[in-house]
């Protein structure tokens, strides 16, 4: 009988963390040390790179599943970089197209299509600002 109770209790914990799985989240990888900037409260998001001289405090990766807003996604990298102490991120889109899929419900017996989503994957440079130099007088 206590076999039986901890195989269901595996059992649920197994089926629960796989429900957890299954959200919307991005994957951001820790490549730096945070405690080397104070974190910032506003990061810029730049498309390409700016012509005012900085450096690269770390390259972020970002990605969730299709359907998730690419806004949602970018919103991730920044607060990932604001917590490096990071002034600005270079945006990278690498997102794909998910092609639209038939599937078969077993239950009604019927298909359904769905759609061709975007599933969003986006690299970033968080970057710090150096200082600008002055001409001497």
């Amino acid at each position: 009988m206590k076999t039986v109770r901890s195989s269901a209790f595996f059992f649920m914990m197994l089926l629960g963390l796989s429900g957890c799985a299954a959200g919307s989240q991005a994957y951001v990888p820790d490549q730096a040390d945070a405690s080397l900037h104070t974190p910032t409260a506003l990061v810029e998001t730049l498309q390409k790179a700016p012509e005012r001289p900085y450096k690269v405090l770390a390259k972020l990766h970002a990605s969730a599943p299709a359907g998730t807003p690419a806004a949602q996604v970018i919103a991730l990298l920044t607060k990932r970089a604001a917590s490096l102490g990071a002034d600005a991120i270079i945006i990278h889109n690498e997102s794909r197209s998910v092609p639209a899929q038939v599937q078969f419900n077993p239950s009604g017996g019927n298909y359904s299509e769905q759609p061709a989503q975007i599933m969003p994957i986006y690299s970033a440079e968080a970057i710090r600002w150096l200082p600008l130099h002055k001409p001497s007088s």
